[in-house]
């Protein structure tokens, strides 16, 4: 093995780590929420270090980005899945934001694919500070079962921050990944404008 696998490891035990969670939610229960915390925790964990290690080892690629996207929404559609066989009271709860987020998710994709041919991964700010407050909520609601105002928080950071790779899949002159946000965005099409 390589050095420049460990990110793809890493985000492999991202996969593992979400279809833990929904295992032991589905084979043990409630008893197994702790469980289910902590491996919530360790996918985390590997979605923040695999790019880190990534940048270090320069071997990030568009290939790597856009695994990261798709292991993201495996990891977390297997812990919304969780939280809901642990918790069945909270679907009415949680069903309005998962149908939006899950509605504005795919349209960012749709317009990708419509402009560019490929999915979406501008892995922004706002989707790293989304992915924080998800893992917060998502943790809350795996252990005590209510969401309060961490699933407002999550709810409207996830809508902030779906708006934003929206607009920079419609701004982008060209397909790349890692763009921090709209205003590197706009100083890209500025620049492809120029040209």
């Amino acid at each position: 093995m390589t050095p420049r696998a460990i990110p793809y490891l890493l985000i492999a035990l991202r996969v593992a780590a979400g279809l833990l969670i929904l295992a032991l939610a589905v084979r043990v229960g409630p008893p197994a929420r702790w469980a289910c915390a902590g491996l919530l925790a360790v996918g985390v964990l590997s979605d923040i270090f695999d790019g880190v290690v990534a940048r270090r080892l320069g071997s990030v690629t568009d290939r790597l980005r856009t695994f990261d996207s798709r292991a993201d929404v495996v990891f977390w559609l297997c812990a919304t899945a969780s939280v809901l066989i642990l918790h069945p009271d909270l679907v009415a709860t949680l069903w309005p934001p998962v149908v939006v987020l899950g509605a504005m998710e795919l349209t960012a994709h749709a317009v990708s694919f419509a402009r560019f041919r490929k999915e979406a991964s501008p892995h922004h700010l706002l989707s790293k500070l989304f992915g924080l407050a998800l893992w917060a909520l998502l943790t809350q609601l795996l252990i005590t079962g209510t969401g309060g105002l961490m699933l407002a928080l999550a709810f409207v950071m996830g809508v902030a921050s779906q708006l934003e790779a929206l607009a920079i899949m419609l701004i982008l002159p060209d397909w790349r990944c890692d763009i921090r946000g709209v205003r590197q965005a706009l100083a890209l099409r500025r620049a492809a404008s120029a040209a």
